[in-house]
């Protein structure tokens, strides 16, 4: 593993996340990331070729469920659960670590690499990996033992580091080889369960094709263990979703001297600065180039149209709050506030690690940057921010509705998966963000009638029951009780008629 703290601390200017003290276990109403090994899990189903063996308890084998619920082909994920637990010397049920693999092998011929991870039920349980004997063979798949898990790192880091492991252990004894013939690109995006994943992959592809230039290879999802070993003839490394790319790009920059992007594609500036970038380091025609771009620009990219003749009250005055990852967080801030014209009233995001880099950017284009992985605390946030439109996780899905506050599902983590998936980076997904925002803004301009009526007071007693209630229900809460004492021609609102109002 030479090499990789060097390249994080060139990527992100050093960990945030501090080692931990003891295990910490909090009760939340719902998390933002998994734990390390379905980080793993989701980069090694994303890589045809690759299968994953689960060392973990016998019920902890989720990763099947989800995976069938999400991709809806009717293929198993390639992963085998080897669980942890006691047995007899002489049985031969599953839980022996190097018979399952070896089983997972023989069962999967297919398979060129396998790659071992483990539950924090299994990290905490002490055991140490033993040697792994592969059966003999005339091609042996490779081995990739994530010997850098631990309790504290979760899914996107694990994801992260996963991926630059398969990238080395492809490439590590590999040879520069000659590039391509024709100008060609690695694209690193998301893995599997990524919202609208593959169609991002399609959406820059096409783009690229308009310019002349070829994908040499998708990494993680649509490519395959073959395509790892060939990364060396793409001429640039194009990172779409840098959580899960850079520290393998950041390697192949490294050894190989291979030129990298890391522009988001969202909005069609951040496009448009990223096609320039790759078409510069291609070396292509800078005409034919603009050409295609002002193509695109007039039929496929209505974002700029949509800023542009939209009634001036759409945008005046209106506020969007965005939390989510780190890639789409940051490209729809720069997107949102200054191709749009809203304001950002905050911009936050879940990936601790990733911290100290979000702040820097987010702080361009708002004045209220922050990081926190506790949903409660993101709800106070949007409550006291008071913002006209929130983009999010699915986890804010229900703080927007309980204010009546129009939401736009963006970010991931997500819990729902379109058949047909639409793109939100490139040109083609500029002009989905612009539905999305129209749609919702009219919504806001439909239930927004006359000024409101000054807040009814409330009594001590009933301010106490509302602080009670879980932050992302309380504005609900607040105006059932208001509705209530309205009805009752009350006053004000006591704890009397809060408690009458959620019966």
């Amino acid at each position: 593993m030479g090499g990789r703290a060097n390249s994080f601390d060139r990527a992100w200017g050093g960990r945030d996340r501090p080692p931990p003290d003891g295990l910490v276990v909090r009760v939340l109403r719902g998390v933002y990331e998994g734990p390390g090994s379905y980080g793993v899990l989701r980069v090694a189903a994303s890589v045809d070729d690759v299968h994953a063996v689960l060392r973990a308890l016998p019920g902890e084998g989720y990763f099947p469920a989800l995976y069938g619920r999400w991709e809806r082909d009717g293929y198993p994920p390639p992963v085998t659960l080897s669980p942890v637990w006691k047995r007899p010397e002489d049985t031969n049920s599953p839980g022996d670590l190097p018979r399952d693999v070896a089983g997972a092998i023989r069962r999967n011929p297919e398979a060129r690499t396998i790659v071992l991870t483990r539950s924090e039920a299994a990290l905490l349980s002490g055991e140490e990996v033993p040697e792994i004997i592969l059966p003999e063979s005339e091609n042996p798949p490779k081995i990739v033992l994530c010997e850098w898990e631990a309790p504290d790192i979760i899914e996107t880091e694990a994801a992260e580091l996963a991926l630059e492991d398969l990238v080395r252990a492809n490439v590590e004894n590999v040879e520069m080889s000659e590039r391509s013939r024709n100008p060609s690109v690695n694209l690193f995006g998301p893995p599997v369960f990524g919202p609208g994943a593959e169609a991002e992959y399609d959406e820059v592809e096409r783009l690229l094709g308009l310019i002349g230039v070829e994908v040499n290879a998708r990494v993680p999802l649509g490519g395959g263990v073959g395509d790892l070993s060939t990364l060396t003839r793409g001429w640039v490394n194009v990172l779409l979703y840098r959580e899960i790319g850079e520290s393998a790009t950041l390697f192949l920059q490294d050894k190989f001297g291979m030129p990298r992007i890391t522009t988001p594609m969202i909005g069609t500036i951040g496009t448009g600065a990223a096609i320039k970038s790759i078409s510069s380091l291609c070396g292509l025609d800078r005409k034919d180039v603009q050409r295609a771009v002002w193509s695109e620009l007039s039929r496929n990219a209505k974002l700029p149209w949509y800023a542009r003749l939209a009634p001036p009250e759409a945008f005046e005055g209106r506020r969007a709050f965005i939390f989510g990852d780190f890639t789409y967080s940051l490209g729809l801030g720069h997107t949102i506030s200054r191709e749009v014209g809203l304001s950002i009233s905050a911009c936050g995001t879940y990936m601790r690690h990733l911290g100290r880099d979000f702040l820097f950017h987010a702080d361009t284009f708002t004045d209220d940057a922050f990081v926190s992985d506790d949903p409660d605390e993101v709800a106070s946030r949007i409550e006291s921010s008071r913002p006209d439109l929130v983009i999010g996780t699915h986890l804010e899905e229900d703080v927007a509705d309980s204010l009546g506050i129009p939401f736009l599902q963006f970010c991931p983590p997500a819990v729902e998966h379109a058949f047909v998936e639409q793109p939100l980076m490139g040109y083609a997904g500029s002009s989905f963000l612009a539905d999305a925002l129209e749609n919702s803004l009219r919504r806001f301009e439909e239930r927004s009638g006359p000024p409101e009526e000054p807040e009814m007071p409330w009594s001590e007693e009933a301010m106490e029951e509302l602080e009670g209630i879980p932050t992302f229900l309380r504005g609900r809460a607040k105006r059932l009780a208001e509705d209530r004492a309205k009805d009752l021609d009350e006053p004000e609102v006591t704890r009397e008629v809060f408690l009458d109002s959620r019966l």
